[in-house]
């Protein structure tokens, strides 16, 4: 494997920053905590994406890595966003992999790992952030994302934590036994570090499949507060949580002008929902067959109508 440290380019403004932070940190015998998320792997809800969008607008960051984005993003599967105004290219969105010092709403310092995600050498990208994690004195890494489930909105959102400090993340209900799923960079990075002995911790939390590629605010506010509770960070979100009502509104709306069909289906999924999460003493709460229904039978109706509903009156 070719040198990792040539894939990224540390910011001495940001370096000491972090010196600072640690120094800070010393005292109370805690070291910084790293949370990654990368865009283009599964994001239900865009609940990753929205919990990375405040916590950089609230949190003041400062960078202290920059990654090599040209050797590590294919920009013809990716193609970056450009400008054109009348007759001349105005401006050019560069793709950015940042390792970035960030703040809560207390002042406490973290990293947080951005950007999209590797399409190549993950192996070499890891092994770099696995140096920065190590030369910072990281004492948790921890990623989030949103997965589709077939679950309704009128239900609270669930969340399944993994990694090796599950402890951390109690008194979450086990929904999964096992899968074999496509890989990622994000879990890839969770699975060598934790490998080399380090601690790392993940949140998956569950977004209905009907809206799954809408924006789903109360599970970035479920995101957010799992992480404040395993890491001690505030992070309060008070943005992302009037969102919530907003939406579930928007949802209510927009299914009172569907057809009774698609609330007759919704109806169902919350029968099934109680059935399994109200089950006690079992060690998966899918362990048992559940006849939930489908994207195909219940995504398909709703994307319809939110798209008809985006496009407005002719």
């Amino acid at each position: 494997m070719r040198d990792p440290q040539a894939l990224y380019e540390l910011d001495q403004q940001g370096v000491a920053a972090v010196a600072a932070a640690n120094a800070a940190l010393a005292d109370t015998g805690a070291g910084l905590v790293l949370l990654h998320h990368f865009e283009g792997f599964m994001d239900a809800g865009e609940a990753g994406g929205q919990v990375v969008a405040h916590l950089l607008a609230e949190g003041s960051p400062q960078v202290v890595a920059r990654f090599d984005h040209d050797r590590l993003v294919d920009y013809r599967a990716r193609r970056p966003a450009m400008v054109f105004d009348r007759e001349s290219w105005t401006s050019y969105a560069s793709p950015e992999i940042l390792l970035q010092l960030v703040h809560d709403a207390a002042g406490s310092p973290f990293l947080l790992l951005t950007g999209p995600e590797p399409d190549v050498e993950w192996e070499r990208f890891i092994a770099a952030v696995r140096e920065l994690v190590e030369q910072f004195g990281v004492r948790l890494t921890l990623d989030f994302h949103g997965i589709p489930m077939g679950v309704p909105h009128t239900r609270p959102v669930g969340l399944t934590p993994h990694g090796n400090r599950l402890d951390l993340a109690a008194g979450y209900p086990q929904w999964f036994e096992q899968a074999q799923v496509p890989g990622s960079a994000q879990a890839l990075l969770e699975y060598r570090l934790a490998e080399a002995g380090h601690d790392v911790l993940g949140f998956a939390v569950h977004v209905p499949h009907y809206v799954a590629r809408s924006e789903y605010p109360a599970a970035a506010v479920l995101i957010l507060e799992a992480v404040q509770s395993a890491t001690g960070l505030v992070l309060p979100g008070t943005g992302l949580r009037a969102r919530v009502g907003e939406v579930y509104a928007d949802i209510e709306e927009q299914l009172a002008q569907g057809d009774g069909e698609l609330r007759s289906a919704i109806r169902g999924m919350e029968g099934q929902y109680d059935a399994v999460a109200g089950a006690e003493g079992r060690e998966s709460l899918l362990a048992e067959p559940v006849d939930l229904p489908s994207a195909d039978e219940l995504g398909r109706r709703f994307e319809q109508f939110l798209a008809e509903h985006e496009r407005g009156p002719e």
